[in-house]
């Protein structure tokens, strides 16, 4: 049954990345209750002006990836990755407006006063680095197939952790800051549907390649981690100037 190698084969070894959503510090200290507002407001405005430079080129990854996959002859799934890479164009463009927007309020409220056109101009960290990695080996490697597991790790978590963030943002924020969540809020309202193609598309690709379900939790998984850490990286930016 190809329900049962998704479930026996691919799941089981993602428990321990998946479970970073819930246990990881980082995920601990921004859904913490206690949490200085200042603090979040400000990992928020970080998490979206650096979210631009790897979420620019998510559409470009997913149809290049689909690309591969039809110059390997799987040209079911090659078909449904390109046509679902224009699902992600400009997205990023949210992230931008949710950055300008933040950065508005920020500067009505507090100090120090930021800038948002220079917050997309900072250097990428090295979780984005990583993350432009995995992404750049797995489309040019031999097996581009493991895009799949990346969208369906990375928009699932959108419908996992996404509804958390929003309601520990609504609770510390008040519900103004909803303006500014756009992103979020637009991924986690569509990843539902997004993350079951991915799961029927990862049926498909283990039914032709069984043999793969380990490499594409690999990276599936590294996906994860990566983006927890990009997640730290956010959270100790806005901790040195919340400080």
């Amino acid at each position: 049954m190809i329900e049962s190698t998704l479930a026996k084969s691919y799941e089981p070894e993602l428990s321990r990345a998946r479970a970073l959503l819930v246990e990881d510090a980082t995920i601990r200290a921004l859904l913490d209750p206690r949490i200085p507002p200042a603090l979040l407001e400000r990992f928020l405005i970080q998490f979206s002006a650096w979210g631009v430079q790897i979420t620019r080129p998510v559409d470009g990854w997913i149809r290049r990836a689909g690309e591969r996959c039809l110059q390997l002859g799987l040209d079911e799934i090659g078909r449904s990755l390109v046509a679902h890479s224009k699902h992600e164009k400009d997205h990023h463009l949210m992230l931008m407006d949710d950055t300008r927007l933040l950065v508005d309020r920020w500067n009505a409220r507090r100090a120090p006063p930021l800038s948002a056109e220079r917050l997309f101009l900072e250097p990428a960290t090295e979780a984005m680095r990583a993350y432009v990695a995995l992404h750049e080996d797995t489309i040019t490697g031999d097996a581009p197939f493991g895009q799949v597991a990346i969208e369906l790790e990375i928009e699932g978590m959108s419908v996992s952790f996404g509804p958390r963030l929003i309601a520990q943002c609504l609770r510390v924020l008040g519900p103004d800051v909803v303006s500014g969540l756009s992103f979020i809020r637009e991924h986690v309202a569509i990843d539902v549907g997004h993350t079951a193609f991915n799961q029927r598309l990862m049926d498909r690709v283990l039914a032709i390649r069984p043999d793969a379900a380990g490499r594409l939790a690999a990276i599936g998984g590294e996906a994860l981690r990566i983006y927890v850490r990009f997640f730290g990286e956010c959270l100790a930016a806005a901790r040195r100037d919340a400080a």
